[in-house]
């Protein structure tokens, strides 16, 4: 849910809420619908922090292609997820790990000795 659904959606709860609370008055709605949109707004920029500061922890690593996956993990973290693959270039067994906090993604690469060999897939949702 991007940060404008969840206002909107947050207002519609401030217009049931403060409209039944002052009998359906037009400044309780009023007040109603702006009060949920910031809390909507508010609660949505709380969601999206994380990612952003997983994205910032990641830039900052520099080129990960090179590094052992429990360098990455001492900087950002457990994976998200992890699953097996094999490298195209070499055909040896590899295994793709994902770390994912809204509205960030990322996908890397790693080989048998668990070293990056570089980005699978990154997810900014910006």
């Amino acid at each position: 849910m991007n940060k404008h659904s969840m206002a909107i959606a947050f207002a519609i709860i401030g217009f049931g809420v403060a409209g039944f609370a002052t009998e359906f008055s037009g400044i309780g709605i009023i007040l109603g619908l702006g009060i949920g949109a910031f809390v909507g707004y508010f609660v949505a920029g709380l969601t999206q922090a994380k990612g952003n500061l997983l994205q910032q922890d990641f830039v900052a690593m520099g080129n990960l292609a090179g590094k052992s996956l429990e360098e990455i993990k001492s900087k950002v973290g457990e994976p998200s997820a992890m699953s097996a693959c094999k490298v195209a270039k070499t055909d040896k067994p590899g295994a793709l790990y994902t770390w994912a906090k809204v509205p960030y993604s990322i996908t890397l690469l790693f080989d048998e000795q668990n070293i990056c060999l570089g980005v699978n897939q990154e997810i900014t949702g910006k």
